[in-house]
């Protein structure tokens, strides 16, 4: 039997790879996917654009766990208990513009479908609902802390070149589930559904 490889003397082992991603998102519906995916055509041919998001991975994304070397059977029972817990609304999302977000020097940019910064009340209060179940049991934590700020969006595709931010057809859909998502990194294909939660019914939010 062979024996296993050692590292050199005073030379640390390569830290395991980061391949896989657990987060929580909402998914649009067919009709808003299918309108996605057009206005992300359409937004490539118009400023030479690159890499579209295939209809089957849109998603806005609630809330990520972070990247792990292995799925961790404990870390995924976390996340579905406290998704279990959470009561919220149904409510609609609602898109109208376009812009790029920010990225590190030579990284691409991700070209998203947003709205207002307060023009999504419904997808906020599932956010910090959520936030709040993951962060109460956690073990010796002296109360929940504050949900970071987010804003609500869909990644439609990714360039170098910045998109200027821009005003587009509304593109809308009620919103009735959340999702627990499982990302391998380097995959194309769809993400793997990892559960699956009802909303209550629809609230009119203030806004």
């Amino acid at each position: 039997m062979q024996a296993p490889q050692q590292s050199p003397a005073g030379v640390e082992p390569a830290a395991p790879l980061l391949q896989h991603h657990l987060f929580f998102a909402v998914l649009p519906d067919a009709a808003a996917a299918h309108a996605a995916a057009d206005l992300a055509q359409s937004l490539i041919a118009r400023h030479d654009l690159q890499a579209q998001v295939r209809a089957q991975r849109l998603h806005a994304t609630l809330l990520s766990l972070g990247w792990e070397a292995a799925l961790s059977e404990r870390h995924l029972a976390w996340a579905r208990a406290a998704a279990a817990r959470v009561r919220a609304p149904s409510f609609q999302l609602r898109f109208d513009r376009v812009l790029s977000f920010a990225r590190a020097p030579r990284a691409k940019r991700p070209c998203v479908l947003c709205g207002p910064a307060d023009g999504h009340p419904g997808f906020l209060h599932l956010y910090e609902a959520l936030h709040a179940q993951l962060w109460s049991q956690v073990p010796g934590l002296q109360g929940v802390p504050q949900a970071p700020r987010i804003t609500p969006h869909m990644t439609l595709c990714y360039s170098r070149q910045a998109v200027p931010e821009q005003a587009v057809p509304p593109l809308a859909w009620t919103v009735d589930r959340f999702v627990l998502l499982h990302n391998v990194r380097g995959s194309s294909g769809p993400y793997e559904v990892l559960g699956e939660w009802p909303l209550g019914p629809t609230t009119l939010f203030e806004t």
